[in-house]
């Protein structure tokens, strides 16, 4: 009796524990090492020991535009109103095959304000990466700010960029904290429940995420969207290349392996704060998690040691990320389809019910401790904005569900297709996919009977 009630606990026990409770397992180890860490080690207490500057560099701050009509003018009035000398600014936009009229509102900002120092250049074919660089030969600063078009910076951004930079010669690069322009909490649609997962999802991202992996001096990516670099390391970089559909991850990973000798580190600024749009769909933010994913894989392939064995490459950064986020992506892959499926071996509805809730449960807690941990280092200010909108809490685990599904396409994507910035609609992929299908089949009909 004994031996069967042992046989079937081990089987029962490697069931879960193979194909659930090790990915959970390890998303909670993660978290729990995570935000110890951060809690430890709050950026606050590093920001309280900067003095303040007595000498203030010149800075230079490029901005790529690509039919940026309508979000251009409040970048560049984002960035002449920080608390930061206007003379000590450099602006430099890059205009990168628009077809819009963005020419025309950097003209109407020109005029607005004629004191500014600004440059525009334009190119005739679209690309971001061609675009960056081409702004960065132009620098006069001896720090270079990398801004999106379609994002705007906080009014201390630039200073606490400055001020990190001045007080830490060692820190060589450093990425901004990221969050959604978006009033929080005013409406409650379908599409502003997504918008407030994301908000929550960019806090705990930069608050926590980064901030460890600036603990750990392994930051994974400067973002895109508002990153600062010190002039002599980007121009001893090979600086943005177009070989992956992630150009900041592949120069933050380069900088990492060639340029940062010593005790050099980079680092997430969190304090420093730059507001990008909120994502307007679902297609919209497949797109965007696909790109991610894909650009992560490539950029971890590329730098990824070949050589070592499988125990030795988890020595290497790229390596880790590879088992931990594309290994145990297969095996969540089964809460989807596999739990279901117990009800039709036999198990009862209710244990088929539970283990789903029970998995929902455990990663609330996980997104409400995370939440917390990120809530207490953030703006006083900021912090009342981001209560507002506690509840969002409840769907965070099933907005992470859906994601983690758009992550998985862009991990099969990358295995099956060239790069590419854009990435369809998955409906209308779909569409695509059974309309060429449909035409395949009536082609072969059409065929049989001329033959016959």
């Amino acid at each position: 009796m004994f031996d069967i009630f042992w046989e079937r606990s081990l089987a029962f026990l490697l069931f879960w524990g193979i194909w659930m409770l090790a990915p959970l397992a390890i998303d909670a180890t993660m978290a729990l090492v995570y935000m110890v860490m951060v809690y430890i080690f709050p950026e606050s207490k590093e920001r309280a020991s900067i003095p303040d500057l007595s000498y203030l560099p010149y800075v230079s701050v490029v901005v790529p535009v690509h039919n940026s009509a309508d979000t251009l003018f409040k970048c560049l009035h984002s960035i002449v109103n920080q608390q930061y000398p206007l003379e000590k600014i450099q602006i430099i936009c890059v205009n990168n095959g628009s077809s819009d009229g963005s020419f025309d509102i950097y003209s109407q900002f020109q005029d607005t304000y004629p004191l500014t120092n600004m440059n525009w250049i334009s190119m005739e074919s679209a690309g971001k990466s061609i675009a960056l660089n081409a702004g960065i030969y132009m620098i006069k600063g001896d720090y270079i700010i990398n801004v999106d078009s379609d994002a705007w910076l906080d009014k201390y951004a630039v200073l606490r960029m400055v001020e990190s930079f001045e007080h830490d010669p060692l820190l060589v690069a450093a990425t901004g904290g990221i969050h959604i322009d978006k009033e929080l909490g005013k409406q409650t649609r379908f599409i502003d429940i997504i918008h407030y997962c994301e908000e929550i999802e960019y806090l705990v991202a930069f608050n926590v995420g980064r901030r460890y992996q600036s603990l750990t001096n392994n930051l994974f990516t400067l973002a895109g969207a508002f990153s600062a670099f010190r002039r002599d390391v980007m121009l001893k970089s090979f600086m943005y290349s177009e070989r992956t559909v992630s150009e900041d991850t592949d120069l933050t990973f380069h900088l990492r392996q060639y340029q940062m000798k010593g005790q050099a580190r980079m680092a997430c600024i969190s304090s420093a704060i730059a507001y990008v749009e909120p994502i307007s769909s679902w297609s919209k933010l497949y797109s965007q998690r696909v790109r991610w994913q894909r650009g992560e894989i490539e950029v971890s392939a590329l730098y990824a040691d070949n050589n070592k064995k499988f125990i030795g490459g988890l020595g290497n950064y790229a390596g880790r990320m590879l088992v931990v986020d594309h290994t145990l992506a297969f095996s969540r892959m089964t809460w989807t389809f596999l739990i279901p499926f117990l009800y039709f071996l036999g198990y009862p509805l209710q244990l088929v019910l539970a283990a789903f809730a029970g998995l929902y449960v455990c990663y609330l807690i996980l997104d409400f401790l995370y939440f917390l941990v990120a809530l207490r280092e953030a703006p006083v200010v900021y912090r009342e904005r981001v209560k507002k909108i506690w509840w969002v809490m409840f769907f965070l685990p099933i907005y992470r569900f859906i994601t983690y599904w758009f992550r998985l396409s862009g991990i099969l994507i990358s295995m099956s297709e060239p790069g590419n910035w854009k990435t369809e609609n998955p409906v209308q992929q779909l569409r695509e996919a059974l309309h060429s299908t449909k035409n395949g089949l009536l082609n072969k009909v059409r065929g049989f009977w001329v033959k016959e």
